[in-house]
């Protein structure tokens, strides 16, 4: 902490309020990767940002099962809807791949042998 830090704090003054709730996990999935964090649910459901407190181990190594349970889900989904955007992208480049291959006035292409057979049936009419 800086002395103009420490100033501050001395000059600003401190209110303390109380609140009862529990800690909560705020689990978010980011371009970064799961966002974790931590926060307070009052019992008039208002959600405040604050550092989780466990009160005991049991309580503590259960909050961290949960949160484990949390990432892992929310890791799935985010694997799962990349294998489905991966998925659209490959339907896509296949479609304008088929698309690519067809004539530009949308004209099927004529079979090379049948196009030597009208070929020649024109050539006979002209004899």
């Amino acid at each position: 902490m800086t002395k103009a830090d420490q100033n501050q704090t001395a000059q600003a003054p401190i209110t303390t309020e109380s609140f009862t709730g529990r800690s909560v996990f705020l689990v978010e999935t980011t371009a970064a990767g799961i966002s974790v964090q931590t926060a307070l649910m009052t019992n008039d459901s208002q959600l405040l940002r604050a550092p989780a407190v466990f009160p005991d181990i049991e309580y503590a190594f259960a909050q961290i099962d949960e949160l484990k349970r949390l990432v892992s889900r929310h890791f799935s989904e985010a694997a799962r809807v990349g294998a489905q955007v991966v998925a659209a992208q490959q339907a896509s480049q296949l479609q304008a791949s088929s698309t690519d291959a067809k004539p530009a006035d949308g004209a099927d292409e004529q079979d090379p042998s049948s196009a030597a057979k009208t070929a020649l049936r024109n050539n006979k009419g002209k004899k």
